[in-house]
C-alpha cells in the first residue's frame, strides 16, 4: 500500500494510524525476514537459502488480492478526468451514516483543488530550477543532500 493512496482513500480521523501502518509494516517485515534467517542460520543443507527465498514469494497473494478489491482513489480519477468514476469511489468509500449532500461536497472539493494545483503549475518546467541564482542554488542544494 503506498503512503499517498492511504492518504487519499482514508477519512482524516484514521489518516495519520493508517500512514504510520505503512511504515510499521516496514519495519515488521524487516524484523520478519531477521527472524527467518536466524532460524536458518545453523541449517547447512540447501534449504536454508530455498525457504527464505520460497516465504517472500508468499506475500504477493494476498498483497494481489487486497489491491485488486481496493477502491481506485478519487483523486486520482478528478486527475485524470474521470469525474463520475470519482463519485462511484467516493461513494464506496463513504460511510454508512454519513450526511445526504456529503458526496457532491466533497468531490466539488477534489475538483477544485484539482484546477488549483493545475493553475499552480502552469507554465512551470523543470528548466525553472535553473533560470536565476537563487533557484539554482536551492537546486544544486537539493540535488547534493
Amino acid at each position: 500500500m503506498k503512503t499517498t493512496y492511504a492518504a487519499e482513500v482514508v477519512p482524516v480521523a484514521l489518516r495519520a494510524y493508517l500512514t504510520t501502518y505503512v511504515n510499521l509494516c516496514w519495519v515488521i517485515g524487516q524484523l520478519l525476514a531477521s527472524g527467518i534467517l536466524k532460524g536458518f542460520l545453523q541449517n547447512s543443507t540447501q534449504w536454508a537459502y530455498h525457504i527464505p527465498f520460497a516465504i517472500q514469494w508468499i506475500w504477493p497473494i494476498p498483497i494481489f488480492i487486497v489491491v485488486f478489491f481496493a477502491p481506485e482513489s478519487p483523486w486520482w480519477l478528478v486527475r485524470h478526468d474521470r469525474i463520475e468514476h470519482a463519485r462511484t469511489a467516493l461513494i464506496r468509500l463513504r460511510s454508512k451514516n454519513g450526511r445526504p449532500g456529503e458526496i457532491e461536497e466533497t468531490l466539488a472539493m477534489i475538483i477544485h483543488t484539482n484546477q488549483l494545483e493545475k493553475q499552480q503549475s502552469a507554465g512551470t518546467s523543470y528548466l525553472e530550477c535553473f533560470k536565476n541564482p537563487i533557484d539554482r542554488r536551492r537546486t544544486e542544494l537539493t540535488i547534493m543532500a
